[in-house]
């Protein structure tokens, strides 16, 4: 459903990212994990085609459900983005225009794609922002970003990201800028985005704790290259890589127990 082949991305001609490969499974969730730098955000950008300040994918390809994504024209881009792949990002209220309320920014997204009333629009959002086990959807909608909690801000993140049902979620650090209660929330309620309607999710993260307990397969990457990859239950247990099992070895033990 996914395959990025030989994949390299550049700024100013200057490689970022070299020789990146994945193949991905409808309904499959892949971390791209790895210390900061890596190029993890990098290739996420570059799938949905959002790379800033010049970059560009200046070798391989990348295919969507055998469309190739380099192709695209601008109104191509416009009609995939938010329906076919969307994505949230780390701290989804720092994406927020702060002096305009979360229901005026949710209502124009579903008109973008979509030709109803604002009424039915701002009906559509609470009835996402409900999904998403948030108490009260019309004060949430009558928000401003700063009035919610980090966690609230995410959950208004996921709502609009999984709007139209999208086949591939991207997320970018979805849980590091929350306490360890939300993000063990968060990460719950993306699992079900798989269980309940067959997303596909790519999650960056550096904390191979929350990789280990999600994914189905997980990509190392360091400098700019794949580093190590496998299933969960290779990366965890059977890796000879000295650098995944320094990562491995970073995540904190409770009573001399790790929970990875």
């Amino acid at each position: 459903m996914l395959q990025l082949k030989d994949v390299t991305i550049s700024y100013k001609n200057e490689p970022t990212v070299e020789h990146f490969n994945l193949n991905m499974k409808q309904g499959q969730i892949v971390s791209l994990v790895g210390e900061s730098g890596s190029g993890k955000t990098t290739v996420i950008r570059a799938i949905l085609g959002l790379l800033a300040g010049g970059g560009k994918v200046s070798e391989g390809s990348v295919l969507f459900e055998n469309q190739d994504l380099l192709s695209y024209t601008n109104e191509q881009w416009r009609k995939l983005r938010g329906t076919q792949i969307s994505m949230i990002f780390q701290d989804s209220g720092a994406m927020m225009n702060p002096t305009r309320k979360v229901g005026k920014v949710f209502t124009e997204y579903i008109l973008t794609h979509e030709k109803i009333s604002k009424k039915e629009a701002w009906a559509k959002g609470c009835e996402m922002l409900g999904r998403m086990n948030l108490a009260s959807p019309d004060n949430v909608m009558n928000s401003y970003p700063f009035q919610l909690s980090g966690g609230m801000r995410q959950r208004v993140g996921i709502a609009m990201g999984m709007t139209y049902q999208p086949k591939l979620l991207l997320a970018d650090e979805p849980t590091s800028a929350l306490d360890v209660t939300t993000q063990a929330q968060i990460v719950r309620q993306m699992m079900e985005l798989r269980d309940n309607y067959g997303t596909s999710i790519i999650v960056v993260t550096h904390n191979l704790g929350v990789a280990a307990y999600m994914s189905d397969y997980i990509v190392v990457m360091k400098n700019g290259k794949i580093e190590d990859e496998g299933t969960r239950e290779h990366i965890l247990h059977e890796t000879e890589n000295e650098y995944t099992k320094s990562l491995l070895n970073a995540v904190p033990s409770v009573g001399g127990e790790r929970f990875v």
